[in-house]
């Protein structure tokens, strides 16, 4: 059974209060995935009795279940009227990871984020994992455009360089799940340090994201899913977007430094 159908079974035996809160979970599944509870209380109204009794009633032995069974019902695809194949179904996801984040983009943070990287002294990237590695794949994409940013996936690293930035540098965190204890450590220290944030997760209420000067966010859940294909395009999609805006933006001219790039590219073909 889905949790609707739980819920539906179970509804006669709920508070007043326990329904709000299952209500607020069958809304917000995506984001609960990635909740604590503590935040999930904060969001959803109410304290964390209610959340252990609701998931009791429920037949969940707790918090953590409840949240493994969101993310098994999210992870079933929906059925179509034609079954396509399986590279059908996973053109259909990633597409279909591009568009949900694009309209979960805000213009506002987007131009923040466009502007802090404009103003930036230096530019650093912190993830680790596959984070880390879309972190890597920003750096390159970004020094097409002229954009310089340094892409740092070992936390030691991250650490050490978090302490020596100041009001003029900008970090960058990427983080699907926005609980990543290691980034979370970077960027606070970063942010201790003066630096300003951008941070790229799922959850704009996660404990990273809290962090950020400017916030966006993927929409690609993980949680039973870690280092998915779609997770990163959606990543790097955001990528693209802040390419492009620093493009319009900038006064240097990129499409020069394309062609420049390029030249040199293409000396070293056989």
């Amino acid at each position: 059974m889905n949790f609707m159908q739980i819920l539906d079974s179970n509804k006669e035996k709920l508070t007043k209060s326990e329904k709000k809160l299952a209500g607020y979970i069958a809304t917000h599944s995506e984001q609960v995935i990635y909740s604590t509870m503590k935040s999930l209380g904060k969001n959803a109204g109410t304290g964390d009795a209610t959340i252990v009794r609701l998931c009791k009633k429920l037949g969940f032995s707790g918090f953590s279940q409840l949240k493994i069974a969101l993310a098994q019902e999210s992870m079933v695809p929906q059925k179509k009227e034609k079954e396509s194949s399986y590279y059908g179904a996973s053109a259909d996801m990633l597409i279909n990871s591009i568009r949900k984040t694009e309209q979960l983009i805000s213009q506002k943070s987007l131009d923040k984020a466009v502007d802090l990287l404009l103003n930036a002294k230096r530019v650093y990237l912190f993830g680790v994992g596959h984070s880390g590695e879309s972190a890597k794949d920003y750096e390159k994409t970004w020094l097409r455009i002229g954009l310089i940013a340094q892409a740092e996936t070992d936390p030691h690293i991250q650490v050490q360089v978090s302490t020596l930035l100041n009001d003029k540098d900008v970090v960058v965190g990427l983080s699907l799940s926005g609980h990543t204890r290691d980034t979370y450590d970077s960027l606070e220290l970063a942010k201790k340090a003066g630096a300003k944030i951008i941070t790229i997760s799922n959850d704009l209420n996660s404990p990273i994201s809290q962090l950020g000067d400017a916030r966006l966010q993927t929409a690609v859940g993980e949680f039973m899913n870690i280092g998915s294909v779609a997770g990163q395009v959606s990543q790097l999609y955001l990528c693209d977007v802040l390419a492009r805006g620093y493009e319009e933006k900038t006064a240097l001219d990129t499409n020069k430094m394309k062609e420049k790039a390029l030249r040199a590219v293409i000396k070293k073909s056989i």
